[in-house]
């Protein structure tokens, strides 16, 4: 049979265990908790961050929809503006501009908009001639907005609203005279055919290639060169 003395000391020895076991329990479960606190706090700051993200996304959403309908509502109204007006100068050198900071704001966005991609070539009749490959372009633009937009309004025009279209009298500073004048082309498999109709009846797709020329015609009105 054990001792007195045995005994006190192995219930003495527990007690301290025990003490021990009850300050490490109670470490472990303040750290839980302060741990359980953090992650709550975590969760709160992500939720606050998501509503924001939900908030910013809607936000930048709305504005690249506005920004989308004012540069269809200029294209609109620079198809039917007197060409010699204020608001068609600034608006028609405005458009190229205000088309690519566009599709800067949706790329940054991660947003890829409907666009096409079309070229377009200019002869000057000196020898000079300029090509604009695959450029892009807004679904629903003709010819005539097509050639503001690349040229970045150097076009300059009569516009005749019986006709609804504009003649073309210059582009990039280079005028027609008594005897020759700015034709518009459309390309027909390998074959080039002048344009029956100005620049805005003619609708650009995707993949589409126009051309303009500088040359005389004859008594008909028909040019005497191609692209």
């Amino acid at each position: 049979m054990p001792s007195s003395r045995t005994l006190n000391g192995a219930i003495v020895l527990l007690v301290a265990l025990l003490l021990v076991t009850s300050s490490l329990a109670a470490l472990y479960y303040s750290r839980d908790q302060a741990q359980t606190s953090d992650t709550n706090s975590y969760v709160k700051e992500l939720q606050g961050a998501l509503l924001e993200y939900d908030q910013l996304s809607s936000s930048y959403k709305s504005s690249l929809e506005g920004f989308n309908r004012t540069l269809s509502m200029l294209t609109d109204a620079l198809s039917n503006l007197n060409t010699s007006t204020p608001a068609y100068l600034e608006g028609s050198q405005a458009l190229g501009t205000l088309w690519n900071q566009y599709l800067a704001l949706a790329s940054e966005g991660g947003t890829s908009p409907a666009r096409y991609s079309a070229s377009m070539i200019i002869e000057f009749g000196n020898g000079t001639k300029r090509s604009f490959a695959d450029q892009t372009i807004q679904p629903g633009w003709n010819a005539y907005v097509t050639t503001l937009v690349i040229l970045n309004g150097s076009v300059q025009a009569t516009w005749y609203p019986v006709y609804q279209e504009h003649y073309v009298t210059a582009i990039d500073g280079v005028s027609g005279g008594r005897t020759t004048a700015w034709f518009v082309w459309t390309l027909n498999g390998a074959n080039w055919e002048v344009a029956p109709t100005g620049a805005d009846a003619i609708q650009v797709h995707n993949g589409t290639t126009f051309a303009w020329t500088l040359c005389s015609y004859d008594q008909s009105g028909k040019p005497d060169c191609s692209p």
